[in-house]
């Protein structure tokens, strides 16, 4: 029987074997309108929310890692050129300017996307069928309630008659963003802030044990090694780390709690697997362990040809 965890590994793998042949001419496209390369996903976003304003407090829900402001100038640059317009505080609704960039931006990848064909047609959909199945049983799951990524997510969705790649890239991107739903659902109830849970899930994993080290790995977050200082004395006043003789280290209470969350993670995000059964999760295995294959081979080649 295929382990879930292994399968879903195996997803996230084959969707980032799809990024070299649409990242570069999203970036471009963006850059096009006068942004900065980095700053296509925040239009992406205000599109999903449309014709609902998109907030600063919305955008940091989604993604609580990283420090609040930085949101806030993303969004503020995109209305500085006019792709977005300030409608209150801290909120902001797409121009029909800031449609037509994010559209092309969007166009731009699925053009890139549609210039492969890594497996043979009837293989693509078959693949696309088990992966919309699982993306439409995701969508009616019970819990959690809240599932804001996905719902942004599928705006995207450029219906039955995309290519094939193009398809498998929506759907494993709503995959992804459901993933980060079931997470905040699992952890927030611990009511601590995303950088506090950031610096305990890398203290567990082994991947950082200090300030400096928190601040070296996560530079994009926009917090210092002073900020994550304070929240590892947070951590150490909660009893979920302790200090050691070469930094921090997780408590038995901290590790309890960090696991539950992994294992309610887990419960949210796998349960509407259930919509597959035993054959058609080893087929799906199968044919994402093609096109990963597939889509490597497509980029060496392109690599090698450059």
């Amino acid at each position: 029987m295929i382990d879930r965890k292994q399968l879903w590994s195996l997803a996230e793998e084959t969707m980032r074997a799809f990024a070299p042949f649409y990242q570069d001419a999203m970036q471009d496209a963006i850059q096009d309108w006068g942004a900065t390369r980095d700053n296509w996903f925040g239009l992406s976003l205000a599109r999903g929310s449309d014709p609902a304003p998109f907030t600063v407090g919305r955008f940091h829900a989604l993604y609580p890692y990283t420090a609040r402001e930085q949101f806030a100038q993303a969004l503020e640059a995109l209305a500085q050129l006019e792709l977005l317009e300030r409608v209150g505080e801290d909120a902001y609704r797409l121009t029909d300017l800031g449609r037509r960039a994010v559209e092309e931006v969007y166009a731009a990848a699925h053009q890139g996307l549609e210039a492969i064909q890594p497996l043979p047609a009837d293989e693509m959909a078959q693949l696309n069928g088990l992966l919309y199945r699982l993306v439409e049983a995701t969508l009616g799951a019970p819990e959690p309630e809240e599932k804001w990524a996905l719902a942004y997510s599928r705006w995207t969705d450029p219906g039955a008659g995309a290519s094939g790649s193009v398809l498998t890239d929506q759907y494993l991107t709503d995959l992804l963003r459901f993933r980060d739903d079931a997470h905040l659902a699992a952890w927030q109830p611990y009511d601590v802030s995303g950088h506090a849970w950031e610096a305990l899930t890398f203290i567990w994993r082994g991947e950082a044990g200090t300030a400096e080290e928190l601040a070296e790995k996560l530079p994009y977050r926009g917090y210092s090694a002073e900020a994550y200082a304070e929240t590892l004395e947070d951590l150490v006043d909660w009893d979920w780390v302790e200090k050691a003789t070469d930094g921090y280290r997780v408590t038995e209470k901290g590790d309890a709690l960090r696991r539950e969350a992994e294992d309610a993670t887990d419960r949210y995000f796998f349960a509407p697997w259930a919509c597959l059964d035993v054959n058609e999760k080893n087929q799906l295995h199968d044919l994402l362990t093609w096109l990963k294959k597939a889509l490597h081979e497509l980029a060496e080649s392109d690599a090698e040809a450059a």
